[in-house]
């Protein structure tokens, strides 16, 4: 089976950079993306099976945006909220958090990533911490995929 990295990130501009690093990291892995709360829980729930890991943003709008489509309101805790849906079906699935963000609900990113890896030990790996300003994103996100792998 091929392997498939899921993307679940509502920015256009991150999740292209996000894009191209992989396909030039990992050029035989397929990623495929889903931009909101609800079409990548709803990715997540019927092909979770299809993916060895899930990149995921914390905060993103509920629906996809189109020409005509808001997206809804803004949800800053749908990556978390997709986790505890992971967790209550068990999907295993590994998930790596690419965040842009210092802090979280109120708590600084290390606080925040912590307490995901205690209650979702099954399906969190790491955190990427992303910035446009910087490149040292990729390879930390190339290490934990290969660890992945």
């Amino acid at each position: 089976m091929d392997k498939k990295i899921l993307l679940v990130e509502d920015m256009e501009e991150k999740a292209n950079a996000i894009i191209a690093y992989l396909k030039k990291a990992f050029p035989d892995i397929e990623v495929v993306r889903r931009e909101s709360y609800n079409s990548s829980q709803k990715e997540i729930y019927e092909h979770h099976k299809d993916y060895f890991v899930i990149l995921l943003d914390m905060s993103m709008h509920t629906f996809d945006r189109s020409k005509e489509e808001s997206g809804g309101e803004p949800e800053p805790v749908a990556g978390r909220k997709i986790l505890n849906g992971m967790y209550l079906r068990d999907i295993g699935t590994k998930v790596i958090v690419v965040t842009m963000y210092g802090s979280h609900e109120g708590k600084k990113l290390l606080t925040f990533v912590n307490d995901l890896k205690e209650e979702y030990p099954d399906n969190y790996s790491d955190y990427v911490f992303f910035s446009f300003q910087k490149n040292d994103w990729k390879e930390k996100l190339k290490q934990q995929i290969l660890h992945l792998l």
